[in-house]
């Protein structure tokens, strides 16, 4: 992925470019905008678990949860950019910030997406080694977006924090291309007659969608830590 090349003045400048209530409105919608993404793959998580165990009424529930989280996050995306918008900030501290907040975002969509397909396909009826896999490749993306998150809030204060963070993030998605590649073994000797040509197809998208919260994860930590770099090197 590109880096971005941000001014050496972000060292001092970094979230605190407004005025007091301007950047008190920058902080507390980025901060909202972290914890519904992190509800996001939570909701996940927990309906892969209750698929597994057959509890569709639970599973619903938490698509639904998964589905709001996933919309209110994009309306703070949208709140966000039009924040930044109107901010004093320079043009290229504007975008280089917009592109945090939208690679984010990305990590909610692929959540709701990895949701969506699994609503449809009869994953209650997969080999328990299937389960197993799927759901252990929802919990790295839960340790991967937890570890996002305190990477993007230790950038203001503790720059070498944030690149130690994203450092982990980039080790937890390494470990999850293990968890993939484990998966896709699994998927290519499935016999099952629950599954149809149809249903692999979608199983297998299903995974793909699990490994890429974990790459977008992955990419906002490299944002996240070129923004890092620059405020120490400033």
């Amino acid at each position: 992925m590109e880096r971005i090349n941000w001014a050496s003045h972000l060292s001092r400048r970094l979230f605190t470019w407004f005025a007091p209530k301007r950047g008190d409105k920058i902080f507390e919608l980025l901060e909202n905008h972290l914890e519904l993404t992190k509800k996001c793959v939570s909701d996940l998580y927990r309906m892969v678990e209750a698929t597994s165990k057959d509890e569709m009424p639970q599973s619903k529930e938490f698509y639904s949860s998964l589905s709001e989280m996933e919309s209110k996050a994009d309306g703070l995306r949208r709140e966000l950019v039009d924040e930044l918008t109107r901010s004093e900030l320079f043009p290229e501290e504007r975008d280089d910030l917009m592109e945090l907040v939208r690679a984010v975002d990305w990590v909610a969509d692929w959540s709701r997406e990895a949701g969506r397909i699994l609503s449809i396909i009869p994953f209650e009826k997969a080999p328990a080694e299937m389960k197993e896999v799927a759901l252990n490749m929802c919990k790295e993306d839960t340790y991967c977006v937890t570890s996002l998150a305190d990477c993007i809030r230790a950038l203001p204060e503790d720059p070498k924090k944030a690149i130690g963070l994203a450092d982990k993030v980039e080790m937890l998605e390494e470990d999850m291309d293990e968890l993939y590649g484990s998966a896709r073994s699994y998927l290519a000797t499935l016999e099952h007659t629950a599954f149809n040509v149809g249903s692999l197809i979608l199983l297998n998208e299903f995974l793909e969608a699990l490994e890429t919260v974990a790459d977008w994860c992955e990419n906002t930590a490299d944002i996240a830590r070129a923004v890092a770099l620059h405020v120490e090197i400033g």
